[in-house]
């Protein structure tokens, strides 16, 4: 048996935990009136938690360069959809 790529139930849960509070300080910084920074920390807070989930549950480092090549092409497609919405 090849043990080497599981994952212990501790951390499903540390993951668990910490993409709630991520959600919980997403959530609780929407009521705030933060002006242009509202989007900003609303797309960085969702990045942050892509990341962990495609990290620890798709296991995305095991994939290869490609897989990563992909994510990354769109996270530059996503960041231009961005700017050219918000700054254009």
């Amino acid at each position: 048996m090849d043990n080497q790529n599981t994952v212990s139930s501790k951390t499903y849960i540390f993951v668990f935990i910490g993409l709630v509070v991520l959600t919980l300080i997403s959530s609780g910084l929407s009521s705030l009136n933060l002006g242009y920074l509202n989007p900003l920390i609303a797309i960085g807070l969702a990045v942050i938690s892509a990341g962990v989930v495609l990290n620890k549950f798709m296991n995305i480092k095991l994939d290869g360069s490609f897989a990563r090549l992909l994510i990354a092409g769109v996270l530059v497609l996503a960041l231009l959809i961005f700017f050219v919405g918000f700054v254009g």
